[in-house]
């Protein structure tokens, strides 16, 4: 059995209290595993995965992100990341978290797991903060978005005639729009995260996901993605360090595991150590899938091949 607290820190952006999770495993713990969440949803959706580590005795952290989870401090600033330097201070408080279990834990190996927004957050973590790193698994991330540019006009548009707080549902619909499209049978407007109804249905019901994100922040995920697919990110990669890019063949996010495939063979490109795996009939949420064993056994293997020769 595992066991876990909550706690808050003060955020980069010097306004709001980051709220964040540890989960404890029984006896003597042999590694972290930091989790960074995903768009429009928050860390504790990832309690089954975190107690799963916790059960292969990692202790396990994670922080809700601005603009999401108990982050937040009032329904308004949900999507909503800074007013300036948004995805960059959300890295930075991912930071504070790695500072504060590396101040606790400095004997131990730590490991970064982002899925989907939260694979691009690690991406730039990786290039900024990587010599805290011992590993990385980026679930469900994606390559260059084609019209980034024409994009960020059109947000920019928005932004000034309806103001950086505003949602927008046309931005939304460019977002998430066409994500449904290969999937017979439909049932809801959320059926692109996994095949597990079950999961589906906790997350439409669930008031801390699935809203929609404000201009502010479509702005920021569309810079951030910018950012991680530039030449200079993978230029500027730890070349040692191990990354494990994990992504279904139906998730739209990764463009059917051709945007993941971009991105995996541009790191081996820069000599980078990284693998990846991709998974037959698996959608966006890996750890939410129906075949989510064998991803933890992929996940755990990749754990413990770089944790093996602990002292």
């Amino acid at each position: 059995m595992s066991t876990m607290m909550t706690s808050y820190y003060k955020s980069r952006d010097g306004k709001h209290r980051i709220c964040y999770h540890v989960w404890f495993p029984e006896g003597e713990p042999v590694g972290i595993v930091q989790i960074a969440h995903g768009m429009c949803e928050y860390v504790m959706r990832f309690d089954g995965f975190a107690k799963f580590l916790c059960s292969k005795g990692y202790i396990v952290c994670g922080n809700d992100h601005l603009g999401h989870g108990d982050s937040v401090g009032s329904p308004d600033d949900y999507g909503y990341f800074a007013d300036r330097n948004g995805w960059e201070t959300v890295v930075k408080d991912m930071h504070s978290l790695t500072l504060i279990m590396k101040k606790n834990y400095p004997e131990l190996r730590y490991f970064l797991f982002g899925h989907s927004m939260g694979s691009f957050l690690s991406r730039a973590y990786m290039t900024w903060f990587g010599r805290e790193l011992d590993g990385v698994i980026l679930s469900g991330t994606a390559g260059p978005v084609k019209g980034t540019e024409l994009l960020l006009l059109a947000i920019d548009a928005v932004k000034k005639k309806e103001g950086a707080h505003s949602r927008s549902a046309g931005l939304n619909k460019i977002a998430f729009g066409k994500y449904n499209v290969r999937i017979d049978d439909l049932r809801t407007e959320f059926d692109w995260l996994t095949r597990d109804d079950y999961v589906v249905d906790a997350y439409i019901n669930d008031e801390k996901c699935g809203f929609c994100f404000t201009v502010n922040g479509f702005e920021n995920l569309m810079k951030l993605l910018w950012f991680v697919n530039q030449e200079k990110w993978y230029s500027t990669m730890r070349k040692d360090l191990p990354i494990l890019l994990i992504a279904g063949e139906e998730d739209p996010v990764g463009d059917y595991g051709e945007g993941v495939k971009k991105v995996f063979n541009k790191l081996i490109s820069y000599c980078c150590a990284a693998r990846i795996r991709l998974y037959e009939g698996a959608r966006h949420e890996l750890t939410n899938e129906l075949n989510k064993e064998e991803v933890f056994a992929d996940i755990m293997q990749f754990l413990d091949t770089y944790n093996a020769d602990r002292s």
